[in-house]
C-alpha cells in the first residue's frame, strides 16, 4: 500500500491511503481475477474498498445509505437519558449490542440474529423503520460471506472460512451506528488504534477518521468513495488463515481542528460461538 498527499479545503495536506477497490458483483459472479485480487488486499494490507455498483443488492444498499445515515442522526440527537434505556444488560464484554456511550463516541448496535428474527426490540424512535435496517443489514451480512467464500475458496484451507458463519448458530455479527464527534482540538483526541476481533468490518464514513497503519508502520486516512464502503479483515479471520490475511492496525481520529459532527456504519461480520471455543483451544 501507498499513500498520496490530499488537500481538504482549508488547505490542510493530509496523507491518505491508496487502497484497491474490490468490485462486489465481480465476486457474487465468481470472476477469478477479482478473488485473486481481494486476496492479495487481505494478505498484503488487510484493507480495501468494495464497491457495491453493479450488483443488484449492492445497489439496493446504495439507494438505502442516506436513509440510514438520517435515522443514525437522528436517533443520536436524542438526550442522553432517552438513548440510556437502550442499555443492554447480561451481555458479555466482548458484545457490544444495544446503546453504549464513551469519552469519545456512542454507539448503538442490532444484533443481526435479532434483527433477522424479528426478536429485536428497537428503540420506538428506530421501530417504524425496522425493515430498513433488517434489509440493509441482510445486503450488508450477504457481501460479507461473498467475501468469505472468495478467500476460502482462493486460500483453499482444510476448514471452509464460511463453516463457522453459519445463520443457525449464535454469533455476535451485527450493524452498529456511531456518533463519533470531531473535537475543537485534534492535539487532545485520545489514542485508540486497535485490530478488529471479529472476522471482517464493513465501515460506511463520509468524513475523513479512519486511519490505517500501512506495512512500513507509517499511518494513511481512508474515506468511503461513492458507493463504496471501506472493508478490513478483523483478527478472527487472520487467525482462520493462519496468519495469511492481515488483520490491520488502525485507529479513528480527525485530520484537522474543529468541532463537527460525525456518523460512521459499521456491520461486523463475526464468527460463531463455536469458533472462539476452538481459539481457546489452540492459545
Amino acid at each position: 500500500m501507498v499513500v498520496y498527499s490530499s488537500t481538504l479545503p482549508n488547505g490542510t495536506a493530509i496523507e491518505v491511503a491508496q487502497l484497491d477497490k474490490i468490485n462486489l458483483a465481480r465476486l457474487e459472479d465468481g470472476s477469478f481475477k477479482e478473488i485473486e485480487k481481494l486476496r492479495s488486499a487481505a494478505e498484503s494490507t488487510g484493507i480495501f474498498y468494495l464497491d457495491f455498483h453493479e450488483s443488484k443488492l449492492g445497489n439496493l444498499l446504495i439507494e438505502q445509505l442516506g436513509e440510514v445515515y438520517y435515522l443514525s442522526q437522528h436517533y443520536f440527537d436524542q438526550e442522553e437519558g432517552s438513548k440510556m434505556r437502550d442499555t443492554r444488560s447480561g451481555q458479555s464484554s466482548s458484545q457490544d449490542r444495544g446503546y453504549k456511550s464513551c469519552e469519545t463516541d456512542q454507539t448503538f448496535e442490532m444484533a443481526y440474529d435479532e434483527l433477522v428474527k424479528g426478536d429485536l426490540r428497537l428503540p420506538e424512535i428506530l421501530q417504524p423503520s425496522r425493515h430498513t435496517f433488517k434489509y440493509f443489514s441482510e445486503i450488508c451480512h450477504s457481501a460479507a460471506v461473498t467475501m468469505l467464500r472468495s478467500l476460502s475458496n482462493s486460500l483453499s484451507p482444510d476448514e471452509p472460512f464460511e463453516k463457522y458463519h453459519q445463520k443457525s448458530k449464535q454469533n455476535d455479527s451485527g450493524l452498529k451506528l456511531v456518533y463519533e464527534p470531531c473535537i475543537p482540538k485534534k492535539s487532545e483526541v485520545l489514542e485508540n488504534k486497535h485490530t478488529d476481533s471479529g472476522t471482517l468490518t464493513i465501515l460506511f464514513a463520509e468524513e475523513w477518521g479512519l486511519h490505517v497503519q500501512l506495512p512500513d508502520g507509517s499511518w494513511g486516512y481512508t474515506s468511503s468513495p461513492p458507493g463504496c464502503a471501506v472493508v478490513h479483515v478483523a483478527d478472527s479471520l487472520q487467525f482462520m488463515s493462519g496468519g495469511k490475511l492481515r488483520s490491520p492496525v488502525h485507529r479513528v481520529t480527525q485530520p484537522v481542528d474543529g468541532f463537527m459532527k460525525r456518523y460512521f456504519l459499521s456491520y461486523f461480520l463475526r464468527p460463531e460461538n463455536a469458533f472462539k471455543e476452538k481459539c481457546r483451544l489452540k492459545d
